[in-house]
């Protein structure tokens, strides 16, 4: 395993780590800032000496032009503060120096008193401390009658103990900063993160009492933490709500298996009671048994369609649904020879969608309006939309649906008054409706002008990206 894999393994709560993190961050920016801010104060410090100092030996270097003889030579160990601690000229032949007196002659030194360079600035050690010196080039005069140069020094102890403090100060602050930092980042930390504690909070009310609604969290923060939030809120009541569905088709495929599975016992006992029965009504009830078994087959085939949810389709692509109902009303006429299918699909109409689940969507339109259409013409009718789709009107002249009772038509085992004396278990639109929201589209029931009913189903069309160029 990895280093960095190891580490992310290593337990302690988010909260530490992420204010760990916030902590350490801080704390390196404060540093970083205490550290160049003393860097920038120590040059600071030790420009604004060698400014002072250049100022004095320009003044003195004045003097030795200007013939004058008696200079300030300040302490001979340059012990004072005030410039000139001590001066010094250099002929230029003096040889290179050894010791530790201040003023002694260094390479820098016996170079400007040669000629060999203007000015030098350097530091040398002295019993007192450090010495910053200043050699600058001199004329022939009284003072120096082969020339030169002059050196003038100060100590450094002054600049030494206010970068000293300077830094004893920074260090301070910054020590401060690390810990407020560290205070700061677990504050951060404990406030940003509220939002993840209540959510595994809720997580864990959701385990317990098996409710996903007891997890709604209602958070009105405008962050991403508060989108999160509301998308867990989300999907938690499609939880519920598929959860709910799940309960109610159990429930309400229990009750509708009931009587099929209870008729179909009491037949099956019957016939099990041999020649005590005559042979015609023996064959009366193996015809209602098959009856039965065929009525128990299509029940569960429905309730397996219904059991598939309205997630959207996977398998798709396009498909005209003009031949779909075309093809379906050729079958939907066998099955009710009394009734008329009617057709008005004259150009192809093509959506995005799969071509099993749309065949049955149409069957079942067709099915129903022939069930209970009666022996009336089924009108349909399949359309482009304008702004792409299709649109499918299914018409039949039978008792149509009440008023109270068309928005409940799409519910699973709804049956209508009218309806519940012709065969069927109430499944048939709910599959449908059940179709159409998977493929994106709408579906409504409306009454039919003069006598029945009107189905009206809208699906969308191929989206832009997948159709050809306009022609």
């Amino acid at each position: 395993m990895s280093g960095v894999a190891r580490r992310l393994r290593r337990p302690g709560t988010l909260r530490a780590r992420l204010a760990g993190v916030l902590a350490v961050t801080v704390a390196l920016f404060v540093l970083v800032v205490a550290g160049v801010t003393y860097l920038l104060v120590v040059h600071q410090l030790e420009r604004g000496q060698d400014v002072a100092l250049l100022r004095e030996a320009t003044r003195i270097q004045r003097l030795v032009d200007s013939n004058a003889s008696d200079l300030a030579s300040g302490s001979a160990t340059c012990q004072f503060a005030s410039e000139p601690a001590c001066s010094r000229v250099v002929d230029p032949g003096a040889p290179v120096e050894s010791g530790t007196s201040p003023m002694r002659v260094t390479d820098e030194a016996r170079a400007v008193a040669s000629g060999q360079s203007g000015a030098e600035y350097y530091t040398v050690a002295a019993p007192t401390g450090g010495v910053r010196v200043v050699a600058l080039p001199i004329r022939e005069s009284v003072a120096a009658p082969g020339g030169g140069a002059v050196l003038v020094g100060v100590p450094t102890s002054m600049v030494d103990r206010t970068a000293a403090r300077v830094g004893t100060a920074l260090l301070v602050l910054g020590l401060v900063g690390v810990v407020l930092s560290g205070g700061i980042g677990f504050a951060v930390a404990t406030v940003g993160l509220r939002p993840v504690r209540a959510l595994a909070a809720s997580v864990d009310r959701v385990t317990k009492s098996r409710n996903p609604r007891d997890g709604t969290l209602h958070s009105d923060r405008d962050d991403e933490l508060g989108r999160l939030s509301r998308s867990f809120d989300s999907m938690l009541d499609q939880l519920a709500d598929a959860q709910t569905a799940q309960t109610q088709l159990i429930a309400d495929a229990s009750h509708e298996l009931r009587s099929p599975l209870t008729s179909l016992r009491t037949n099956l006992a019957l016939l099990n009671r041999g020649d005590a029965i005559a042979p015609e009504r023996r064959e009366l009830l193996r015809r209602s048994v098959r009856d039965e078994l065929l009525s128990l087959q299509l029940l569960v085939d429905d309730l397996v369609d219904l059991a598939r949810g309205v997630e959207r389709e996977t398998d798709v692509h396009d498909v005209d649904v003009a031949e779909v109902f075309r093809t379906a009303a050729v079958t939907a006429g066998r099955h009710w020879p009394s009734a008329r299918f009617e057709l008005d699909a004259p150009v192809p109409v093509v959506v995005e969608g799969a071509e099993e689940r749309l065949g049955r969507l149409a069957s079942v339109l067709l099915d129903n309006a022939g069930k209970y259409g009666g022996a009336g013409d089924v009108e349909v009718e399949v359309r482009a939309e304008q702004s792409g789709g299709a649109r499918i009107l299914v018409s039949d002249r039978g008792p149509g649906i009440a008023e109270a009772d068309r928005r409940r038509v799409f519910d699973r085992f709804f049956r209508s008054g009218a309806a519940r004396s012709h065969p069927g278990s109430g499944l048939g639109l709910a599959i449908a409706h059940q179709i159409v929201v998977a493929h994106g589209g709408a579906i409504v029931a409306e009454p039919r002008r003069g006598a029945g009913t009107r189905i009206v189903v809208s699906l969308p069309g191929t989206p832009a990206s997948r159709r050809g160029p306009a022609t």
